[in-house]
């Protein structure tokens, strides 16, 4: 391990005056092993480490995988963590912004304390289309937000899609106090994998995205109301009973499976003029 060079030691802990990146480093060493230790990479991974700030994930992480790519946007930050990995092949600093920069073309990871300010974006550009060689995720993010992004009832399009692709699950909470400076609300660790056999074709995404939308429309309805405006009666009466669907269970209900049953049901057996719009 290398020894920390004073110097470099006194870079800021964070910026001063208004956090406008949201950026929150996580410092409790406990913490960081734990966290680090459930992500399960091997010597040849390759490791994305989104908002590294000073690098208490960079350089551990270095420890377990085969390469890691630490992005980083703040200037006092990468001239700090470039000094510290200076001569380390395994790791390689990026300035920029994340949602500006090219994901890896190669299968990848992400481990990453992620600025809390833009998870949405962030979690667009790994779960879309450009995050095609992502394969699995351990982020902390707000506790708020891990929650919605996890729960069983849904009304958001956009995050069922990325369900037909993904596995979510919230993992620990981390208290506010390990951070500096502290967020306003507790953290949690989402984990993300990907699905070995999606639910739903990939190339359908934008299909399934005006679907989704015109059943959420109304989403404590019978879900076999909210098909008619698509399906004929016999071809509702067929897909809901190949999806498992009751003919009381609401729009809001359906689990996944049942979902992706019921979309790929339309795309089988409607013509496609009856689908709804993306």
């Amino acid at each position: 391990m290398r020894k920390q060079n004073k110097k470099q030691g006194n870079a800021r802990a964070h910026k001063s005056g208004p956090n406008f990146s949201a950026q929150h480093l996580l410092h409790h060493p406990e913490t960081i092993r734990q966290f680090i230790r459930s992500a399960r990479l091997s010597s040849s991974d390759t490791v994305l480490d989104i908002g590294a700030g000073k690098g208490s994930l960079t350089f551990p992480l270095a420890d377990q995988a085969g390469k890691v790519i630490a992005v980083e946007m703040d200037a006092e930050f990468v001239r700090f963590l470039r000094a510290k990995a200076e001569g380390d092949p395994r790791i390689r600093i990026i300035q920029g912004d994340i949602r500006l920069l090219r994901l890896p073309k190669e299968a990848f990871h992400v481990v990453a304390n992620i600025p809390f300010s833009i998870t949405t974006p962030i979690l667009e550009k790994l779960l879309g289309p450009e995050g095609r060689a992502f394969q699995r995720g351990m982020l902390i993010i707000e506790k708020g937000a891990a929650r919605r992004l996890t729960q069983t009832e849904m009304v958001d399009p956009r995050l069922l899609l990325w369900r037909m692709h993904f596995v979510l699950e919230m993992r620990s909470v981390i208290p506010r106090t390990h951070f500096a400076p502290p967020p306003r609300v507790d953290a949690a660790v989402l984990r993300i994998e990907r699905r070995e056999r999606p639910l739903i074709p990939i190339q359908q995404g934008a299909r399934f995205v005006g679907f989704a939308k015109l059943l959420l429309r109304e989403p404590r309805i019978a879900a076999v109301h909210a098909l008619k405006g698509i399906f004929t009666p016999a071809q509702i009466k067929a897909s809901l009973k190949l999806a498992n669907v009751d003919r009381e269970q609401t729009v809001l209900s359906l689990s996944m499976e049942q979902w992706a049953s019921l979309f790929c049901s339309m795309l089988q057996h409607v013509t496609p003029h009856r689908w709804p719009k993306g």
